[in-house]
């Protein structure tokens, strides 16, 4: 752009005053000298030496003036827009917060990803127990478990709109890691039979998780674990219903029955699981964080380090909601019936 056209940009005239001064003095040297170049010649240098310089300066100063007042505007318009972002993003988390408190969202969510994984299976029968199981251990209302039916049924119809789930899901619940890991784990319940999740069912699993935000280390975890932490969460649940129901029940036999109830509530103990005891030892270290060189005093730290933070009258207090403490509640148990496995096992070593 040449430097007329920047002083129309800037709005400002030409100020010939340095050549009308140049031509005055010019005129008087040009007498003086008796000679007519000076008053050609001074005009000129006047011209470039004074006039062009200012006009530029004061071309460049107002151009300057309006780009930095442009570039403040802009800055504050991104700055405006930045938190009003912010302010929506932490409505919409609000929001999402919320929705992930509410239980019976939380079971749709469940029965959402296992029909929709399993939607391709022919024989539902040991999957629609394992759902049964599942809502039972819940221990979910009726109306939670109405809505738990419909969206397993719902996502089993192959017109399911997987990615329309995915988007609302997203929408209302968000990226949360202990969320995604409780859905998933127990979607992986629900579809394994016999330790076993079916190829196709695994492959959905994993689309589906990577899709609602979980990564592919912790889908990785998941399976290495088989869903381990979510089976000791319900054995703990069934060994403290059976010490309940033992404590509680009065007979005029109790006494005499007492030995043969003990060995009845350890058989059912040690058969609540189909896996081998290095699995179940491997498992139980894994949900402590630990591996097979840990030693007992390393256990009993980590099973404190891990209390503590998911201990639920300590969650309660933080003010969690009642629904989301029963997710981690499910966490803390896994790490108690854990505990207490390698806590046995060890004492039978020594």
């Amino acid at each position: 752009m040449s430097l007329s056209e920047k002083g129309r940009e800037a709005g400002i005239k030409f100020s010939y005053k340095g050549s009308i001064i140049g031509i005055v003095l010019g005129i008087v040297l040009a007498v003086i000298c008796s000679h007519i170049l000076p008053a050609i010649i001074a005009p000129l240098v006047a011209f470039f030496l004074y006039d062009r310089p200012k006009y530029k300066e004061a071309v460049e100063k107002i151009l300057t003036q309006r780009r930095l007042q442009k570039e403040q505007e802009e800055k504050a318009l991104e700055e405006a827009r930045i938190k009003e972002e912010k302010k929506v993003e932490k409505k919409i988390k609000a929001v999402q917060k919320k929705n992930r408190e509410n239980k019976a969202s939380l079971y749709e969510n469940i029965y959402t990803v296992a029909g929709y994984i399993l939607a391709n299976q022919e024989d539902l029968t040991e999957y629609i127990q394992n759902a049964e199981d599942v809502i039972t251990y819940f221990k979910a209302s009726k109306e939670e478990r109405r809505l738990a039916v419909e969206a397993f049924n719902y996502a089993l119809d192959p017109e399911f709109n997987v990615d329309e789930f995915v988007e609302n899901y997203l929408l209302y619940i968000g990226k949360n890691r202990d969320y995604i890991n409780y859905v998933l784990t127990y979607a992986l319940i629900i579809a394994t039979v016999d330790d076993n999740i079916h190829y196709d069912a695994k492959d959905r699993l994993v689309a589906i998780g990577k899709a609602m935000g979980s990564s592919m280390a912790a889908l990785k975890r998941l399976f290495k674990s088989n869903g381990a932490e979510a089976r000791f969460a319900r054995e703990f649940e069934k060994q403290s219903q059976e010490e309940l129901s033992d404590s509680t029940s009065v007979s005029s036999f109790e006494s005499q029955n007492s030995s043969s109830g003990k060995k009845k509530s350890k058989k059912s103990s040690s058969s609540s699981y189909n896996h081998t005891g290095a699995e179940k030892t491997s498992e139980a270290l894994d949900i402590l964080q630990l591996d097979v060189s840990a030693t007992f005093d390393d256990i009993k730290k980590a099973y404190k380090k891990l209390m503590l933070k998911y201990h639920p009258d300590r969650l309660a207090s933080q003010g969690l909601s009642e629904d989301m403490v029963a997710i981690y509640t499910d966490k803390a148990k896994a790490i108690q019936a854990a505990f207490d496995y390698l806590k046995k096992l060890y004492s039978e070593v020594i």
